[in-house]
């Protein structure tokens, strides 16, 4: 009895065991496979949190922004009384002359100081472009203490970053090319003529890449220093007594000129008349002589 339940109940052991043995590996398995899943999305994850935090961490590449070169030129008008334009003038120039000239330059300065006219005037100068503004700021002050004002203010800007750019890129093509005539000629041995030839476009184009250059400095130059032209028109004329006196003595001198003028010019035709005078006087006579003979027979 005994024996048959041990054998019967041996199978039903060895069963539990195998489906206990089944459930741990297939927990093992999923437990591993579940770990592996783990560690791939880990390591699917950790390139793409590297690559954020090196975004955070890479400095910003600065976008370089290229200011356009502008040469300026200032148009300005003022409008003063006769008998304060030429002192305001004056004290223009001084501004620029107190600049010094590696700031200011004087181009021009006309002024026209007649009495007897209503006056008018112009300067042009050339001012470094940063202090441009404040120049003419500091114009307009001393045109209003004077009793002035301003009839017109113009601002003129011409672009010149392609021409400086295109000169730039010219240079650099003459440069080299001139560097590559020259080590040709220092190199090559042959006919007369043409190493006559080589120099020849070696000069040509050391020519063209001085005038570039001689170019270049010249719009830099239009671009660092900005230019004013300064025109003033007066209200009236002086009119003070000391004016009025001598206003009246140079019309009496002016008269009595004229009349001097008039004078020598009667006295230099009758000159050049008088030869003609004499020379006609005995042919005159001798027609009236031989129409008066006539006469006289009848």
């Amino acid at each position: 009895m005994a024996r048959r339940d041990y054998e019967t109940s041996c199978p039903l052991f060895l069963a539990a065991c195998a489906l206990a043995g089944c459930s741990a590996a297939e927990n093992t398995q999923t437990t591993r496979a579940d770990d592996s899943a783990a560690q791939l999305l880990e390591s699917t994850d950790a390139p793409a949190s590297e690559a954020k935090g090196a975004d955070k961490q890479g400095p910003a590449e600065k976008v370089k922004v290229s200011l356009p070169q502008l040469a300026y030129s200032y148009s300005l008008g003022y409008l003063l009384p006769g008998d304060r334009l030429a002192s305001v003038q004056d004290a223009h120039r001084r501004l620029c002359e107190d600049m010094g000239p590696a700031r200011c330059q004087l181009l021009a300065f006309e002024r026209d100081d007649s009495e007897d006219k209503s006056g008018d005037a112009f300067t042009k100068l050339r001012v470094v472009t940063s202090e441009a503004h404040r120049f003419s700021d500091a114009l307009g002050k001393v045109a209003g203490d004077a009793g002035g004002r301003a009839t017109g203010t113009k601002v003129a800007t011409d672009d010149v970053s392609k021409q400086i750019v295109d000169t730039k890129a010219r240079i650099a093509q003459r440069e080299l090319l001139v560097a590559r005539l020259t080590e040709v000629l220092r190199t090559r041995s042959g006919k007369v003529s043409e190493l006559v030839e080589a120099e020849r476009s070696v000069a040509s184009a050391q020519e063209e890449l001085d005038q570039a250059k001689g170019w270049l400095s010249e719009l830099q130059g239009r671009v660092a220093m900005s230019d004013f032209e300064i025109r003033y028109s007066a209200i009236a004329p002086a009119t003070n007594s000391g004016s009025v006196a001598g206003q009246l003595t140079e019309a009496g001198q002016g008269s009595f000129a004229s009349f001097l003028i008039g004078v020598r010019a009667l006295l230099t035709l009758a000159i050049y008349l008088l030869p003609w005078v004499l020379l006609a006087i005995p042919v005159v006579l001798l027609v009236r002589r031989k129409r008066a003979k006539p006469a006289e027979a009848a």
